[in-house]
């Protein structure tokens, strides 16, 4: 039976605990790299967040300024109104909340409409699906 003085335990512990510092900082870096990549995709993805809510608002105005010349009459008229503000009330709801409280609206729509959710869940694949063909 081989015999081993506490020298040895110690420099076999200093090796393990060095190896466990270099895996620690190596994690760490990971961790500070992935954070910056996450900042970096949270601030372009509010960017283009903001550029469609502004495109959005932009497009509606531009119903708005040709509504009345549209065909059909005034019920025509009433309805390209009507499409228009739904258009700026969706940009202002773009500008005004971040993805996250986007998600949770989403989840409170889908619990309270569930058969109606599926339905559009289903809809929006298919179209998917047929517009990748």
């Amino acid at each position: 039976m081989k015999h081993f003085d506490d020298e040895t335990f110690t420099t076999k512990n200093t090796g393990f605990d060095d190896v466990k510092d270099r895996v620690s900082d190596m994690a760490s870096k990971v961790k500070d790299k992935a954070d910056q990549v996450a900042d970096t995709m949270s601030e372009k993805m509010d960017q283009q967040r903001a550029s469609a809510a502004d495109n959005l608002k932009r497009f509606a105005s531009a119903i708005h300024d040709n509504a009345e010349s549209a065909p059909g009459g005034p019920k025509a008229v009433n309805l390209t109104h009507k499409v228009a503000d739904g258009m700026e009330s969706t940009a202002s709801y773009l500008r005004d909340h971040d993805f996250s409280q986007m998600g949770k609206d989403i989840m409170d729509v889908c619990r309270r409409h569930p058969t109606q959710s599926l339905v559009a869940a289903l809809a929006v694949g298919f179209l998917l699906g047929r517009s990748r063909r």
